[in-house]
C-alpha cells in the first residue's frame, strides 16, 4: 500500500471509529483543519466555525505539566451534564485519585505521540437513577510556539435517544470511561503493556 493509500486508510478509519455522527462531524472538521501533510492541525488552523452547532459540547485541554491538566474550556451543554462547572479547573482535581495515573497517562500520549482517542462513559448519577451513556473522542492540536502547554480538543455525544439530567447530588468527579481505544492518526498507537496498572501488574 502506497503513503497516500495508507494514510487514507488511516482517516477513513479514523472517521469510523466513533457511534454518534456528531462525534464523526468532529472528526470530519479536524481532518479538515490538518490537512494532507502532518499528524495534527496547528491551533491557529482550528475554525470553530466548522463545529459551531457542537461547540456546548467541546472540551480544551492544556497540557501543562503532568499533574496540571487544564480544562481550559468546558462547553455549556458539560456543565448542565455533570451538574458542575469544570472550566479552568485541573483534571486532576476532579478525577478520582486511583484513576488518575491512567488517565494521566492516556492524555499525555495522546498529545505527545500524538494519537487520538474514544471512550464510552455509562453515567449513573441520575435523576432518576436511569443509566445515559456519553461517547467522548479526543484528538490533539498543535500549539503555537515550542514553549506552550500541548493542546488536546475533545467532543461530547450522548449516545441513543434517552437522555437524564445529573442527579442534585452528583459528585463533582469526572470518572473514567467504561470502554476507551487509542486511535492511530499516523504515529502508532500505544502498547497496552505499558498502561501503568499493566506495569503494576507485571512488577
Amino acid at each position: 500500500m502506497g503513503t497516500f493509500d495508507a494514510a487514507n486508510a488511516l482517516d477513513q478509519a479514523l472517521l469510523t471509529a466513533p457511534l454518534d455522527q456528531a462525534n464523526q462531524r468532529f472528526i470530519a472538521a479536524w481532518l479538515g483543519w490538518r490537512g494532507p501533510e502532518g499528524l495534527m492541525p496547528k491551533r491557529s488552523a482550528v475554525e470553530l466555525g466548522d463545529i459551531k452547532g457542537l461547540l456546548g459540547r467541546v472540551i480544551l485541554f492544556e497540557i501543562i505539566s503532568e499533574n496540571d491538566i487544564r480544562i481550559k474550556v468546558a462547553g455549556s451543554q458539560l456543565r448542565d451534564h455533570i451538574n458542575f462547572e469544570a472550566t479552568g479547573r485541573n483534571f486532576a482535581a476532579v478525577t478520582p485519585p486511583d484513576q488518575w495515573p491512567l488517565r494521566r497517562w492516556r492524555l499525555s500520549e495522546m498529545a505527545t505521540r500524538p494519537c487520538g482517542g474514544t471512550m464510552i462513559n455509562r453515567e449513573t448519577y441520575t435523576d432518576k437513577g436511569d443509566a445515559v451513556s456519553f461517547e467522548t473522542v479526543t484528538l490533539p492540536v498543535e500549539p503555537e510556539g515550542q514553549n506552550k502547554p500541548r493542546l488536546l480538543m475533545s467532543n461530547v455525544a450522548v449516545l441513543g435517544a434517552v437522555y437524564e439530567p445529573p442527579a442534585k447530588d452528583r459528585p463533582q468527579m469526572i470518572f473514567m470511561p467504561d470502554q476507551f481505544r487509542f486511535l492511530d492518526l499516523g504515529a502508532g498507537i500505544p502498547a497496552q503493556s505499558t498502561e501503568p496498572h499493566a506495569r503494576c501488574e507485571a512488577a
